[in-house]
Protein backbone atom coordinates (compact mmCIF):
# COMPACT_ATOMS: atom_id res chain seq x y z
CA UNK A 1 0.00 0.00 0.00
CA UNK A 2 1.18 3.56 -1.08
CA UNK A 3 1.83 5.94 1.59
CA UNK A 4 1.93 9.70 1.27
CA UNK A 5 3.74 12.07 3.92
CA UNK A 6 5.65 11.68 6.90
CA UNK A 7 4.10 9.52 9.72
CA UNK A 8 4.58 11.62 13.06
CA UNK A 9 7.80 9.69 14.31
CA UNK A 10 9.53 10.98 11.54
CA UNK A 11 8.61 13.92 11.46
CA UNK A 12 9.33 14.43 15.24
CA UNK A 13 12.71 12.53 14.33
CA UNK A 14 13.67 15.13 11.52
CA UNK A 15 12.68 18.20 13.50
CA UNK A 16 15.56 16.52 16.14
CA UNK A 17 17.85 16.20 13.59
CA UNK A 18 17.57 19.50 12.25
CA UNK A 19 18.20 20.80 15.86
CA UNK A 20 21.11 19.26 16.10
CA UNK A 21 22.37 20.48 13.02
CA UNK A 22 21.68 23.99 14.32
CA UNK A 23 23.03 23.36 17.53
CA UNK A 24 26.58 22.91 16.01
CA UNK A 25 26.34 24.83 13.19
CA UNK A 26 25.37 28.07 14.92
CA UNK A 27 28.30 28.71 17.02
CA UNK A 28 30.66 27.75 13.95
CA UNK A 29 28.94 30.59 12.25
CA UNK A 30 28.94 33.29 15.14
CA UNK A 31 32.55 32.40 15.33
CA UNK A 32 33.37 33.32 11.92
CA UNK A 33 31.34 35.81 11.77
CA UNK A 34 33.30 37.48 15.39
CA UNK A 35 36.68 36.28 13.50
CA UNK A 36 35.24 38.60 10.34
CA UNK A 37 33.96 41.56 12.30
CA UNK A 38 37.90 41.73 14.49
CA UNK A 39 39.73 41.56 11.45
CA UNK A 40 37.57 44.44 9.66
CA UNK A 41 38.52 46.32 12.85
CA UNK A 42 41.90 45.44 13.33
CA UNK A 43 41.91 46.96 9.33
CA UNK A 44 39.64 50.20 10.17
CA UNK A 45 42.17 50.61 12.84
CA UNK A 46 45.28 50.49 10.69
CA UNK A 47 44.02 52.66 7.95
CA UNK A 48 43.32 55.51 11.04
CA UNK A 49 46.53 55.54 12.13
CA UNK A 50 48.56 55.71 8.57
CA UNK A 51 45.96 58.70 7.87
CA UNK A 52 46.92 60.16 11.41
CA UNK A 53 50.64 59.42 10.93
CA UNK A 54 50.06 61.40 7.56
CA UNK A 55 48.26 64.50 9.41
CA UNK A 56 50.82 64.87 11.80
CA UNK A 57 53.49 64.65 9.51
CA UNK A 58 51.42 67.16 7.53
CA UNK A 59 50.50 69.38 10.53
CA UNK A 60 52.04 68.66 13.39
CA UNK A 61 49.24 68.00 15.71
CA UNK A 62 49.80 65.23 17.70
CA UNK A 63 46.55 64.54 19.50
CA UNK A 64 43.52 64.93 17.28
CA UNK A 65 39.92 63.38 17.42
CA UNK A 66 39.27 60.28 14.71
CA UNK A 67 36.72 62.75 13.12
CA UNK A 68 39.20 65.00 12.35
CA UNK A 69 40.76 62.74 9.67
CA UNK A 70 37.74 62.85 8.02
CA UNK A 71 36.79 66.57 7.85
CA UNK A 72 39.71 67.16 6.87
CA UNK A 73 39.74 64.62 4.32
CA UNK A 74 42.50 61.86 5.16
CA UNK A 75 39.96 59.09 5.69
CA UNK A 76 36.97 58.02 4.02
CA UNK A 77 33.50 57.98 6.08
CA UNK A 78 31.64 54.54 6.09
CA UNK A 79 28.55 56.34 5.56
CA UNK A 80 26.67 59.99 4.33
CA UNK A 81 26.53 61.27 7.53
CA UNK A 82 30.29 60.95 8.14
CA UNK A 83 30.86 58.44 10.48
CA UNK A 84 33.26 55.80 11.03
CA UNK A 85 31.55 52.54 12.06
CA UNK A 86 33.25 49.91 14.51
CA UNK A 87 32.64 46.78 12.92
CA UNK A 88 32.89 45.01 16.37
CA UNK A 89 30.41 47.26 18.63
CA UNK A 90 28.51 49.26 15.31
CA UNK A 91 29.30 52.40 17.32
CA UNK A 92 31.02 55.38 15.99
CA UNK A 93 34.95 55.55 16.26
CA UNK A 94 34.50 59.25 15.40
CA UNK A 95 35.30 60.58 19.13
CA UNK A 96 38.25 58.06 19.38
CA UNK A 97 41.59 59.65 20.05
CA UNK A 98 44.34 59.22 18.29
CA UNK A 99 48.57 60.11 19.69
CA UNK A 100 51.14 60.66 17.30
CA UNK A 101 54.72 60.43 18.31
CA UNK A 102 57.53 62.10 16.57
CA UNK A 103 59.95 58.53 15.46
CA UNK A 104 62.73 59.79 13.58
CA UNK A 105 61.07 61.13 10.50
CA UNK A 106 57.84 60.00 10.84
CA UNK A 107 55.08 59.82 13.41
CA UNK A 108 53.97 57.01 15.22
CA UNK A 109 50.09 57.01 15.65
CA UNK A 110 48.07 54.84 18.22
CA UNK A 111 44.41 54.65 18.41
CA UNK A 112 42.80 55.10 21.55
CA UNK A 113 39.73 53.39 22.27
CA UNK A 114 37.07 55.18 24.37
CA UNK A 115 33.76 56.93 23.85
CA UNK A 116 34.66 60.51 24.56
CA UNK A 117 31.68 62.09 23.36
CA UNK A 118 28.98 63.88 25.54
CA UNK A 119 25.19 63.28 25.79
CA UNK A 120 24.73 64.94 22.15
CA UNK A 121 27.31 63.14 20.66
CA UNK A 122 29.68 66.00 20.63
CA UNK A 123 33.52 64.64 21.20
CA UNK A 124 34.67 66.46 24.14
CA UNK A 125 37.52 68.29 23.58
CA UNK A 126 38.60 68.05 27.11
CA UNK A 127 40.48 64.76 25.90
CA UNK A 128 42.84 66.37 23.37
CA UNK A 129 44.74 68.41 26.36
CA UNK A 130 48.28 68.20 25.08
CA UNK A 131 49.71 69.62 28.20
CA UNK A 132 50.57 68.38 31.32
CA UNK A 133 49.79 70.10 34.30
CA UNK A 134 53.15 69.21 35.62
CA UNK A 135 54.90 70.14 32.93
CA UNK A 136 55.46 73.73 31.33
CA UNK A 137 57.39 75.76 28.81
CA UNK A 138 59.68 78.91 29.35
CA UNK A 139 60.09 80.66 26.08
CA UNK A 140 63.14 83.23 26.50
CA UNK A 141 63.43 85.99 23.71
CA UNK A 142 66.52 87.97 23.57
CA UNK A 143 67.38 86.71 27.41
CA UNK A 144 64.46 87.74 28.68
CA UNK A 145 61.60 85.94 29.66
CA UNK A 146 58.14 85.87 27.46
CA UNK A 147 55.05 86.43 29.44
CA UNK A 148 52.71 87.29 26.35
CA UNK A 149 52.92 85.20 23.33
CA UNK A 150 50.25 86.53 21.60
CA UNK A 151 52.70 88.92 20.23
CA UNK A 152 55.41 88.72 17.52
CA UNK A 153 58.96 87.68 18.46
CA UNK A 154 62.29 88.70 16.58
CA UNK A 155 65.88 87.39 17.46
CA UNK A 156 66.89 84.57 19.49
CA UNK A 157 64.39 82.82 20.92
CA UNK A 158 64.82 79.69 23.57
CA UNK A 159 62.38 77.40 25.00
CA UNK A 160 63.19 75.46 27.88
CA UNK A 161 61.00 72.57 29.78
CA UNK A 162 60.58 72.97 33.35
CA UNK A 163 58.01 71.42 36.64
CA UNK A 164 57.37 72.23 39.67
CA UNK A 165 56.38 68.76 40.74
CA UNK A 166 58.71 66.71 38.77
CA UNK A 167 62.63 66.15 37.73
CA UNK A 168 63.00 67.09 33.98
CA UNK A 169 65.82 64.12 33.43
CA UNK A 170 66.29 63.59 29.67
CA UNK A 171 69.26 62.04 30.68
CA UNK A 172 67.79 58.81 32.05
CA UNK A 173 64.34 59.28 30.22
CA UNK A 174 63.63 60.19 26.56
CA UNK A 175 63.13 63.79 25.89
CA UNK A 176 61.86 64.99 22.55
CA UNK A 177 60.88 68.41 20.95
CA UNK A 178 58.99 68.76 17.60
CA UNK A 179 57.29 71.89 15.79
CA UNK A 180 54.58 71.61 13.00
CA UNK A 181 57.00 72.56 10.61
CA UNK A 182 58.92 68.89 10.75
CA UNK A 183 62.04 69.87 13.20
CA UNK A 184 62.58 67.50 15.99
CA UNK A 185 65.23 67.01 18.60
CA UNK A 186 65.87 64.56 21.01
CA UNK A 187 68.16 64.88 24.77
CA UNK A 188 67.50 67.83 25.91
CA UNK A 189 65.17 69.81 27.70
CA UNK A 190 66.11 72.97 26.43
CA UNK A 191 66.29 74.18 22.22
CA UNK A 192 67.45 77.56 21.08
CA UNK A 193 66.30 78.85 17.72
CA UNK A 194 68.83 81.57 16.48
CA UNK A 195 68.95 80.72 13.16
CA UNK A 196 65.23 81.54 12.32
CA UNK A 197 65.17 83.70 8.91
CA UNK A 198 61.99 85.35 7.65
CA UNK A 199 58.62 84.61 9.52
CA UNK A 200 58.17 81.39 11.40
CA UNK A 201 54.59 80.39 12.76
CA UNK A 202 54.00 77.11 14.64
CA UNK A 203 53.69 75.25 17.49
CA UNK A 204 56.55 73.91 19.38
CA UNK A 205 56.01 70.54 22.01
CA UNK A 206 58.31 69.10 24.25
CA UNK A 207 57.53 65.43 25.44
CA UNK A 208 59.22 63.50 28.44
CA UNK A 209 58.65 59.85 28.86
CA UNK A 210 58.96 57.84 32.02
CA UNK A 211 59.76 54.42 31.98
CA UNK A 212 59.41 52.49 35.74
CA UNK A 213 60.75 49.19 35.86
CA UNK A 214 59.52 47.91 38.72
CA UNK A 215 56.32 48.51 37.81
CA UNK A 216 56.51 48.20 33.44
CA UNK A 217 54.45 51.76 33.63
CA UNK A 218 55.06 54.16 30.96
CA UNK A 219 53.96 57.70 31.31
CA UNK A 220 54.29 60.57 29.59
CA UNK A 221 54.45 64.25 30.14
CA UNK A 222 54.02 66.99 27.26
CA UNK A 223 53.55 70.64 27.10
CA UNK A 224 52.98 72.99 24.16
CA UNK A 225 53.66 76.53 23.28
CA UNK A 226 52.27 78.38 19.81
CA UNK A 227 55.42 80.80 18.47
CA UNK A 228 55.10 83.69 16.58
CA UNK A 229 58.81 84.99 14.61
CA UNK A 230 59.19 87.55 12.41
CA UNK A 231 63.06 88.44 11.34
CA UNK A 232 62.40 89.70 8.44
CA UNK A 233 62.23 93.41 7.50
CA UNK A 234 59.18 95.23 6.07
CA UNK A 235 59.73 96.15 2.21
CA UNK A 236 59.52 99.95 1.04
CA UNK A 237 58.50 100.21 -2.30
CA UNK A 238 60.31 103.73 -3.04
CA UNK A 239 58.86 103.64 -6.96
CA UNK A 240 55.20 103.31 -5.63
CA UNK A 241 55.55 106.45 -3.03
CA UNK A 242 52.84 109.28 -4.20
CA UNK A 243 53.05 112.47 -3.55
CA UNK A 244 50.35 115.05 -4.91
CA UNK A 245 51.17 117.72 -7.33
CA UNK A 246 54.53 116.57 -6.92
CA UNK A 247 55.79 118.58 -9.68
CA UNK A 248 53.74 121.81 -8.97
CA UNK A 249 54.29 124.61 -6.58
CA UNK A 250 52.49 124.06 -3.93
CA UNK A 251 52.81 125.21 -0.20
CA UNK A 252 52.16 122.04 1.06
CA UNK A 253 51.97 118.13 -0.35
CA UNK A 254 50.87 114.77 1.08
CA UNK A 255 52.92 111.57 0.59
CA UNK A 256 51.70 108.21 0.55
CA UNK A 257 54.15 105.93 1.45
CA UNK A 258 53.69 101.69 -0.07
CA UNK A 259 55.09 99.30 2.08
CA UNK A 260 54.35 95.42 2.82
CA UNK A 261 55.71 92.95 5.83
CA UNK A 262 55.20 89.96 3.99
CA UNK A 263 53.62 87.21 6.13
CA UNK A 264 55.34 88.36 9.00
CA UNK A 265 53.91 90.22 11.93
CA UNK A 266 52.33 93.13 9.95
CA UNK A 267 53.12 96.74 9.38
CA UNK A 268 52.89 98.74 13.08
CA UNK A 269 54.03 101.79 12.35
CA UNK A 270 55.31 104.47 9.55
CA UNK A 271 57.71 107.66 9.97
CA UNK A 272 58.65 110.59 7.69
CA UNK A 273 61.38 113.70 8.32
CA UNK A 274 63.87 115.29 6.25
CA UNK A 275 66.83 113.44 6.56
CA UNK A 276 69.54 115.40 8.36
CA UNK A 277 71.90 112.77 9.12
CA UNK A 278 68.80 110.70 11.02
CA UNK A 279 68.63 107.30 10.75
CA UNK A 280 65.95 104.43 11.95
CA UNK A 281 67.45 102.79 14.78
CA UNK A 282 67.49 106.32 17.00
CA UNK A 283 65.36 106.04 19.69
CA UNK A 284 62.34 108.12 20.43
CA UNK A 285 60.98 108.74 16.61
CA UNK A 286 57.27 109.16 16.62
CA UNK A 287 55.65 106.34 14.12
CA UNK A 288 51.82 106.99 13.18
CA UNK A 289 49.83 104.21 12.43
CA UNK A 290 48.51 106.35 8.75
CA UNK A 291 51.16 106.13 6.14
CA UNK A 292 49.93 109.39 4.76
CA UNK A 293 51.75 112.50 5.58
CA UNK A 294 51.82 116.24 5.03
CA UNK A 295 54.83 117.88 4.42
CA UNK A 296 55.50 121.68 3.97
CA UNK A 297 59.59 121.86 3.20
CA UNK A 298 61.49 120.91 0.32
CA UNK A 299 64.28 118.62 1.08
CA UNK A 300 65.82 114.84 0.61
CA UNK A 301 63.38 112.86 3.06
CA UNK A 302 63.86 110.03 5.11
CA UNK A 303 61.05 106.73 5.57
CA UNK A 304 60.58 104.48 8.79
CA UNK A 305 58.77 101.59 8.62
CA UNK A 306 58.17 99.42 11.77
CA UNK A 307 56.40 95.74 12.30
CA UNK A 308 54.96 94.60 14.85
CA UNK A 309 57.60 92.48 15.94
CA UNK A 310 59.89 95.56 15.94
CA UNK A 311 61.68 95.19 12.57
CA UNK A 312 62.26 98.59 10.82
CA UNK A 313 63.50 99.29 7.42
CA UNK A 314 64.56 102.79 6.14
CA UNK A 315 64.47 104.71 2.99
CA UNK A 316 66.16 107.59 2.10
CA UNK A 317 65.28 108.16 -1.78
CA UNK A 318 62.14 110.70 -1.77
CA UNK A 319 63.25 113.96 -2.21
CA UNK A 320 60.88 117.37 -2.86
CA UNK A 321 61.35 120.34 -4.52
CA UNK A 322 58.60 121.86 -5.99
CA UNK A 323 57.27 123.92 -2.28
CA UNK A 324 56.75 127.66 -2.46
Amino acid sequence: MKRDGFTLVELLLSIVILGLIMAIAIPSVNSVSKSMRESQRKNTIEKIEIAASKYAFDTGETIIFVDKLVTEGYIESDDEDGNINDPVSNGRMNCYVVEMEKQSDYYNATLVDGKNYDNNGVCDLSKLNEDSAEISIEVINNGTSVSNLSNWLKGNVTLKAYSNSLIIDCATNKCVWSSSGGASLTGSDEITLDNVSGTLETKYTFQMTVYDDDTSEVKRYKSVVNLKIDNELPTIYGNELKVTDRFIYTTSKKVTISASDGQGSGIAGYYLALDTNQTCFKSGLSFQSSNTFTISNTGNYLICVKDKAGNISGYSGLNITYIK
